[in-house]
This record gives C-alpha cells, sequence and structure tokens, in this order.
C-alpha cells in the first residue's frame, strides 16, 4: 500500500535528501522536515489505512540497531504495509567507536532512517542500555543523560527512548550466559530524577523498562507523585519473570495505580500465549487466560485483564521491542502485530482503535485524533 504522502511534502524531502552529503555515523543529523509537515505525513498515513477498514497500529517501543537502520529497509516497510503498522518509534543505539570520542557517542542512524521515511519511522532519542547509562554515570557533557538533556531540548524528537532501570536477562543472553543486561538502576536516583524532570519540562513522554519487582513499585509511584507533568510509559504490561520478587504486581494494584496516577501508561510488548523465559522456563506473560490442567495458556486474556484495558482504554498503547539479536524485522513486524492484534481481539471496537494508534497518537503529538 502505497502512503497518502502531499506532493508538495515530497518534493521538499526529496530536494533536501539531494543536497545532503553522506553522513558518517557521528555527525549530527537534524530533522528535513518540520514537525507540522512530519505530522500531516503521520496522519495520512494512520488515515489511509482507516479508509480501507483496517484499524492502523503504532509502535511505540523498538530500537533499531545501526546496520538496520542504515541498510535495505524496504522489506520492513512492505510487512508495514501488510500487517497494517501505520508507524514505528524507534530509538537508537550509541554511534561506532571512531577511535578518538570518549563517553557516549550519540548515534543518528535512526534519524538518517527516519529522514528517508518520515511517513513511517518515528525517531526516539538514543535509548538507556548503553554502559554509559546502566552505571549511573552523568555530569560530563560526554555522558549519556547530558547528552539526553541536550537533544531533547533540541526540539527534534517527539518521544524520548525507552530507558532501562531494573532489567533481567533475555532468554537469548541467558542462553549463552550473559549477565550485563541484568541492570538495576534506581528509578529515583540522580539519573532518574533528571530524566523525568527532563520529560516533565519538555513534555516529551517517556518509556521506562522497570520490572515490575514490589520494591520497584514504590519507587515508580514517589516518582509518578514527585513529577505528575512527566508522561511515563512503563513496558512489557503483564510480563512477570520472577513472580517471587513481583508479588504485587496484579489486575487490582494497576487499577490503583492508574486511578491514581494520571501521568502513567503502558505499553503491550509482551509475550504471545504459551511463551516461556529461559532463564526459569516459567511462563512469562501473565495477560492470557489459563488453557488445561498442565498450565498452557489460551489465546484469550483473563477477563480482569481485559477489563482493566477497557476501563482505561486511554492509557495503554502497543508496542513490538525489536532491538538487536531478533529476528530479521519483516517476520518480526508480522508476529509482533499479530500479538497485539490478538491481545486486542475481544474488546470494544474504541477500545482497539485508543491502543492502536489513539492513544500513541496523543503521546507524540498532544492532540487527540
Amino acid at each position: 500500500m502505497h502512503s497518502a504522502i502531499p506532493r508538495v511534502v515530497l518534493i521538499v524531502l526529496a530536494c533536501a535528501l539531494s543536497l545532503a552529503a553522506p553522513a558518517r555515523a557521528d555527525e549530527p543529523v537534524r530533522p528535513l522536515l518540520t514537525r507540522e509537515a512530519t505530522e500531516t505525513l503521520w496522519r495520512a498515513r494512520i488515515q489511509s489505512f482507516l479508509d480501507r477498514g483496517v484499524i492502523p497500529l503504532i509502535d511505540m517501543e523498538s530500537s533499531l540497531p545501526n546496520e538496520v537502520a542504515d541498510g535495505d529497509l524496504g522489506p520492513a516497510l512492505r510487512a508495514m504495509d501488510k500487517e497494517g503498522v501505520a508507524l514505528m518509534v524507534c530509538d537508537g543505539y550509541q554511534a561506532e567507536k571512531d577511535g578518538a570520542s570518549k563517553g557516549y557517542r550519540w548515534g543518528y542512524a535512526v534519524s538518517r532512517a527516519a529522514n528517508r521515511h518520515p511517513d513511517r519511522l518515528v525517531q526516539a532519542t538514543n535509548g538507556g542500555t548503553n554502559p554509559n547509562w546502566t552505571s549511573g554515570k552523568g555530569g560530563r557533557p560526554n555522558d549519556f543523560i547530558d547528552q539526553t538533556e541536550v537533544q531533547a531540548r533540541s526540539g527534534d524528537y517527539p518521544i524520548l527512548a525507552e530507558f532501562e532501570f531494573r532489567h533481567y536477562q533475555s532468554s537469548q543472553q541467558c542462553k549463552k550466559g550473559r549477565t550485563d543486561r541484568d541492570v538495576n538502576q534506581p528509578l529515583d536516583g540522580a539519573n532518574g530524577q533528571r530524566l523525568f524532570a527532563l520529560s516533565q519540562e519538555t513534555g516529551l513522554a517517556v518509556l521506562i523498562h522497570l520490572e515490575p519487582e514490589d520494591a520497584c513499585i514504590d519507587a515508580l509511584e514517589r516518582t509518578l507523585a514527585a513529577y505528575p507533568g512527566a508522561r511515563i510509559i512503563a513496558c512489557h504490561f503483564g510480563q512477570i519473570r520472577h513472580p517471587g520478587r513481583q508479588t504485587r504486581f496484579g489486575p487490582e494494584l494497576v487499577r490503583r495505580l492508574l486511578s491514581t496516577y494520571p501521568n502513567l501508561y503502558y505499553d503491550l510488548s509482551v509475550g504471545e500465549p504459551g511463551r516461556r523465559y529461559a532463564c526459569t522456563d516459567r511462563l512469562d506473560t501473565v495477560l492470557w487466560a489459563d488453557a488445561g490442567a498442565f498450565g498452557e495458556q489460551s489465546d484469550r486474556l483473563k477477563p480482569d485483564y481485559a477489563k482493566v484495558l477497557t476501563d482505561f482504554s486511554d492509557r495503554f498503547v502497543a508496542g513490538f521491542d525489536y532491538g538487536g539479536g531478533r529476528a530479521p524485522l519483516p517476520g518480526f513486524i508480522a508476529a509482533r502485530a499479530a500479538n497485539i492484534r490478538l491481545i486486542l481481539a475481544g474488546l470494544p471496537a474504541p477500545v482497539r482503535h485508543a491502543i492502536s494508534y489513539g492513544n500513541a497518537w496523543r503521546l507524540l503529538t498532544g492532540k487527540a485524533w
């Protein structure tokens, strides 16, 4: 499906791209279009799906490795068209080593990709997954949090990327014996406070990876209360990988949090029915209803979670969670889009529209769809 892009915008974009010299990985890249022109493209693409009777999806939580962002995205874009994915919000990775730069090297690969495909890709800031962030560094111009503040205030980004606070090893890392992604950075520590103050100052929503451990929930409540103007999207709703540490998470807790803190949102980048966490061999997504006597999961939501999604339909967004080490992007898009649609399948139509794209549109633009 071809995007409904206004002709004048295409002409401006083509001229700008023709004049732009090829950029090295460490060269700053600014958006080629104004935010108003970019939002016009986004709106036209979303509407093009609606006109065909398809509820479009906006993936609010993915990362594009540099080699993917700078590579041939054609197959992935065709997969987006086929699966009804209007936009993918992608954060970036650190630039490659150049033998000279010290500290964090801000990466612009996603910016280059978004300039090539402004009607499909939304650039978020670089993601908080790098050692400079996870080790808690800050206070120098070449530290990640300091650079994030500069970049966010530039006006180039409509959203702050996913930042890791409490993060378990992935299944792939457990299989390989890696422990470098077992991150435990305090949400209300110095860098967390700077990040949420930045969200409050700029109005940019911020995605966080915070495994809902009991102590982390207390820190989340303190943060939501301290920064009421920060819009915080907690990623991977219903992903429970160590139940012994996460005893409080459940529909009633979520109801209380969403009722108390209007600045809290969740994304639905979670596992399909029956997915197991390799580190423990346990089912890792608690949203799915039980099936059978041996712990299987059905492809339907538990009624209590379906009710939460319905009652708070303005507080959830879709997410795919693409990143390094995943399957090739075209197939990944198809699988994750199918999982989001499965989560939403039994919910009322207005809820599906809100979670699929309406809430994301509001968080990205500040406007109702």
